[in-house]
């Protein structure tokens, strides 16, 4: 045998050893008892990713496996005939083929759920999920619902929805809403999140028919979908604001454009992430809406990506153009561009494009003033988002810091009651929210120099000690305490807050021990000083510089030789 034949015959020792068959068994392990389990996969033992050829055999209540000659590397999944009912081994949006690469390869599988009967707190997903038999597609669609965390039938929730929610656009959008409404951030209210999976049919994706930007005829079936079946499902099943956000991206965001002219639209927001004209030119039509929009604020958001196709490109400056011939204050559009690709812009444009749809949403910058504010807030969070909203001592941080800033003691008065009338301040003490206490009243007094009220306040927050004042705030703040006295010239009222201070201290308190002994030391070199000074209540000022003198330790206040000259 020749040289060539050698390694001819060699070679096909090798091809026939990769491509031999092994029996192998393929055990899953099923969520429910009646479930009956088929596997499909990249091979004719496999069923040739047909999802309902090769039934798997029951062996018990939740097993069921297949013994089959396969060739190694086989990939395959589980469904239940159907790919709409595909078994989720990981999580519903990443799910991919099971794997044997060798006969060491792990064989036995379980199964969390079914892509159609999904149970939201089985598979960890932080949504539910529903199959639609649409009768405008003729077919099914997966839907996702995200609520909120605390979701209350009483309250009323805006809505996004995003279409492409077969893949990260519906976590991505999901962790932002769910984050930027925390209680700590509040950049939004609490929202519902609605994503639409596209699915496929006949193992052909129905993205392009239901995204179609020609906006033909699978395209008005698709609006029809989402306008007539979709959204009053959820207004039918949830508790909604009537405010509602489409999200689209690529070609969703090219459809939002159709969906933005429908006469019957749904949405007032959208999010309209590397947008295109590509297929039916309707630049006039948009200028028209937006000049001639005359309904509750509509709110626009378009994001370019710097490295994104030229034309997505112009078609993101061409918005932003129609909507500058055309500004109108009830039509709210912004253009945005990011250093980014196709897909990356996603992340970094949704955020943005979120909290530009509640651009209104807890802005006291809209108000001129607080009258404006306390007006007209409540009316327009109904009109803009449909939400019952409330005031919010946090919304006001900006006029309270131009009011001290600019020391505006009658804009201070006008705040003060706002908070006091509609009970926006608590302290733990408190029963119930009310207005200020006497500490942060008398450090807003001092701030804008309205010393006499000042010091008024800080006397009144000793009396409410063992209601509204917390200690720690009281100690902290004295020496403007003090320095708001002697600003007006009372030394005798300072005299007996100090006085009534230092019985307080003397007295069952919330201090610990040692908190105690260095607020009596400073409380006490203050009654001494006071007396020194101003030769007023001398016997008093004589018994605390004993006790200064016999207490002394260290202290930022005063040294052992400051007290030698008082008295």
């Amino acid at each position: 045998m020749n040289r060539k034949i050698i390694v001819f015959a060699l070679s096909m020792l090798f091809v026939g050893k990769a491509f031999a068959q092994e029996n192998v068994t393929i055990k899953v392990i099923v969520p429910n008892k009646t479930d009956e389990v088929f596997i499909t996969g990249n091979q004719e033992s496999l069923g040739n990713w047909d999802p309902g050829v090769v039934k798997m055999d029951k062996v018990s209540d939740f097993e069921r496996e297949i013994t089959t000659a396969i060739t190694y590397p086989a990939e395959f999944k589980f469904t239940k005939g159907k790919w709409e009912n595909e078994g989720i081994i990981n999580q519903l949006d990443n799910n991919p083929n099971q794997k044997l690469s060798d006969a060491n390869s792990k064989n036995i599988f379980v199964v969390k759920g079914w892509a159609n009967e999904t149970i939201a707190e089985s598979l960890g997903l932080g949504y539910s999920t529903k199959i639609f038999q649409s009768n405008y597609l003729g077919a099914e669609r997966l839907v996702k619902i995200a609520l909120p965390e605390n979701y209350d039938p009483a309250k009323k929730y805006p809505v996004f929805y995003t279409t492409d929610a077969g893949w990260n656009m519906f976590t991505v959008a999901k962790n932002y809403i769910s984050n930027l409404s925390l209680d700590e951030y509040r950049l939004m209210p609490e929202s519902i999140l609605v994503g639409i999976v596209h699915g496929t049919t006949n193992d052909r994706s129905n993205r392009n028919d239901d995204l179609d930007v020609y906006y033909k005829e699978t395209g008005q079936k698709f609006k029809n979908f989402i306008f007539e079946e979709l959204v009053p499902y959820i207004n039918r099943t949830y508790s909604t604001s009537g405010f509602n956000v489409m999200i689209g991206h690529s070609n969703g965001a090219e459809y939002n454009h159709f969906l933005l002219l429908e006469e019957e639209n749904p949405f007032r927001g959208f999010i309209s992430l590397s947008t295109n004209f590509f297929a039916k030119d309707v630049r006039q039509e948009i200028g028209d809406l937006m000049k001639n929009y005359q309904g509750n604020n509509l709110y626009y958001f378009v994001a370019n990506a710097t490295t994104d196709s030229p034309d997505r490109i112009e078609a993101g400056n061409d918005y932003e153009e129609i909507y500058q011939e055309n500004m109108n204050p009830n039509f709210q559009f912004k253009k945005q561009t990011y250093e980014a690709n196709h897909n990356s812009v996603v992340p970094l444009a949704l955020v943005d494009g979120i909290q530009f749809i509640f651009k209104d949403y807890r802005n006291v910058e809209n108000y001129k003033n607080l009258a404006s504010y306390r007006d007209h807030y409540l009316k327009d969070m109904k009109a803009n988002y449909g939400i019952e909203e409330e005031y919010s001592i946090r919304d006001l941080e900006s006029l309270l810091m131009d009011i001290i800033m600019g020391k505006k003691k009658e804009g201070l008065e006008e705040y003060l009651k706002f908070v006091e009338d509609n009970k926006l301040w608590q302290l733990p003490k408190m029963r119930e929210p009310g207005g200020y206490d006497g500490v942060n009243k008398g450090n807003f007094y001092f701030f804008v120099e309205d010393y006499k009220k000042s010091a008024e306040s800080y006397r009144q927050a000793l009396d409410q000690m063992h209601t509204h004042t917390e200690s720690v705030a009281y100690f902290g703040n004295f020496d403007k305490t003090v320095l708001a006295f002697k600003k007006i010239e009372d030394y005798e009222g300072l005299m007996n807050l100090l006085l009534d201070t230092k019985f307080y201290l003397n007295s069952d308190n919330e201090l610990t021990p040692k908190s105690v002994e260095s607020n009596l030391l400073y409380i006490n070199y203050q009654i001494a000083k006071l007396a020194s000074e101003h030769d007023i209540n001398r016997k008093e000022g004589k018994k605390a510089l004993a006790y200064c003198k016999d207490n002394y330790r260290e202290n930022r206040i005063f040294t052992v030789e400051e007290l030698e000259g008082l008295l």
